[in-house]
């Protein structure tokens, strides 16, 4: 089957290029055919010099279409049998699109990778969060109390670690659209993304609609790719209000608009309301500084292995990346340096989590 990759590009040509090599290399080593497409939206000059040098078709639309947007124009502008939407700060690891392509040509209809935070794989970042009503409710509430909050986390992880720790291709519906692979007929019977999600929520509302024509999306652990997370909307100052209208167009779409409405007034003031009765998630009260490093053996006792670190940017501490500590003679875990250095700047919330899903302890760490 002939494939074409689709890079939507937005201010990060160092990435892109990055993206484009690795490509190009796991292409020729998997023998796949096809071609590069990068949809450029809103580079400068200089930037868009750079991207024209690079081994691929140029669509330049001449303005920033957002996401969903730029993988359309992509997808209008090619007959591949098979299309693998991208974001440019990806990074496939070698055999990672050859997976990808063997499931579906034995007939699934839409897949997605196993991601890492960092090149040697260690860091897993988390599988889409399953959007429900009942769990969106769910999530928002766990303001009201630590306990609450540490039972939705042990409910979440339980969806999380099911991906994590699959060996073979499973049915799931909670992919990522920084990249995901979709077969041609798939696309045309289901439908383009629907260009009124700016930014995110554009592959939920896809991968909804394809569960509603009755046809399945696989998490394929085999197919890795690293992510440098957020590099490219970090840089679009609209993101923040973009990701909130795009969760509201979701909600009124498959919730209806009394739940949107309740989410977006009510849980807001009963957060604030358990905040100021002392009551909430939350970390440790003063963040360390530094690069965070964890010292299991000064911790508490430790019932089952392997010990989880949870890493994330939140008081509720869901979704998180995580990483497997599979020795239980190991004394310490440092968060690669490099890594942590290109972080957004922000307290992140480190829990220690055993074999069993019990949380051992709790540490936040400022960047």
């Amino acid at each position: 089957m002939n494939v074409a990759l689709i890079l939507v590009h937005y201010h990060t040509p160092d990435l892109l290029r990055k993206a484009v090599v690795a490509i190009r290399s796991d292409m020729l080593s998997s023998g796949i055919e096809g071609e590069i497409i990068i949809v450029d939206n809103g580079s400068g000059d200089l930037d868009k010099g750079r991207i024209g040098s690079l081994p691929a078709r140029l669509l330049d639309p001449g303005e920033n279409l957002g996401y969903a947007g730029g993988v359309n124009l992509g997808a209008g502008a090619t007959n591949a049998d098979i299309m693998i939407f991208m974001n440019p700060d990806v990074q496939v690891m070698p055999g990672s699109l050859g997976a990808l392509v063997s499931v579906l040509c034995k007939g699934a209809p839409a897949a997605g990778p196993k991601f890492f935070l960092d090149p040697e794989r260690i860091i897993l970042l988390p599988p889409l969060m399953e959007l429900k009503r009942r769990n969106e409710l769910i999530w928002r509430t766990s303001a009201l109390g630590e306990d609450w909050a540490r039972w939705v986390r042990s409910m979440w992880r339980v969806h999380a670690r099911r991906h994590w720790e699959a060996r073979d291709p499973i049915e799931s519906y909670s992919l990522s659209g920084a990249l995901l692979a979709v077969r041609r007929d798939v696309w045309n019977r289901v439908g383009p993304f629907d260009e009124a999600y700016k930014l995110y929520y554009e592959e939920a509302d896809w991968l909804r609609r394809l569960e509603k024509n009755g046809l399945k999306s696989y998490y394929v652990p085999d197919a890795q790719a690293v992510h440098a997370y957020n590099r490219s909307a970090v840089k679009e100052p609209r993101a923040k209000k973009w990701f909130e209208e795009s969760g509201r167009i979701f909600r009124k779409r498959y919730y209806g608009i009394v739940f949107d409405t309740f989410i977006s007034s009510m849980i807001p003031l009963m957060r604030r309301l358990a905040l100021h009765c002392g009551l909430g998630a939350h970390g440790s009260s003063f963040p360390w500084c530094g690069v965070p490093t964890l010292e299991f053996s000064s911790m508490g006792t430790i019932r089952s292995l392997p010990l989880w670190v949870e890493i994330s940017n939140n008081d509720l501490g869901i979704p998180a990346a995580a990483v497997r500590v599979y020795d239980g003679g190991t004394r310490s875990w440092r968060f690669p340096r490099d890594i942590w250095m290109n972080m957004e700047t922000g307290t992140y919330n480190f829990r220690i989590v055993d074999g069993e899903g019990k949380e051992v302890e709790s540490l936040s760490f400022y960047r």
